[in-house]
């Protein structure tokens, strides 16, 4: 069974209708306030650390430019293996074209896709799945409308573009926070 996720740097622009895990970020400019999360209750809470150094508080490390960097992948999936042992996979958010460099850090390390840590792939062209998907948790499909400089969106929603600011991943594990 797969489930639908969003996430946005806005997040009252998230419906909570329809939104079946919520994804918010744990530091950054765009640190959400608990508030924020509490307006999706009793909806799973996906944490993204953006910087690298919290994984203790964050599952996810997002992999991206003004972000953390692929090198920081490994010893912060280290860490948050060594943090909760027998939990779920540390999961790293990237898109394609970081995945051949991504999955070099990680194997140079020592660390194997399923078993030490998975993916949330970020397609943002309405590619539901990718070729293999070994270790893939989610893929983030649809991105937020392009805006004028009001915040008025400029583009309809389509097969690649929400209805609002947010962006909207399938998640395909089922294991990966459940109720």
């Amino acid at each position: 069974m797969t489930r639908i996720m969003r996430d946005s740097n806005r997040p009252a622009a998230i419906p909570v209708h329809g939104t079946e895990l919520v994804a918010g970020y744990v530091n950054g400019t765009f640190k959400w306030h608990p508030d924020e999360f509490a307006r999706f209750h009793g909806i799973p809470h996906v944490h993204i650390d953006i910087f690298g150094g919290d994984p203790e508080e964050a599952g996810v490390l997002d992999v991206e430019p003004k972000c953390a960097p692929v090198d920081a992948a490994p010893p912060w999936a280290k860490r948050r293996k060594a943090l909760f042992p027998g939990g779920y996979p540390p999961v790293i958010y990237c898109n394609r074209s970081t995945l051949t460099p991504l999955f070099n850090a990680m194997n140079a390390a020592g660390l194997e896709i399923v078993l030490d840590f998975r993916i949330w792939i970020a397609t943002l062209d309405g590619t539901k799945r990718v070729h293999d998907m070994t270790g893939v948790t989610a893929v983030q499909h649809k991105r937020a409308p392009k805006e004028d400089p009001h915040g008025n969106p400029l583009e309809p929603p389509s097969d690649s573009v929400t209805s609002g600011h947010f962006d909207e991943s399938i998640v395909y594990d089922d294991n990966w926070h459940r109720h």
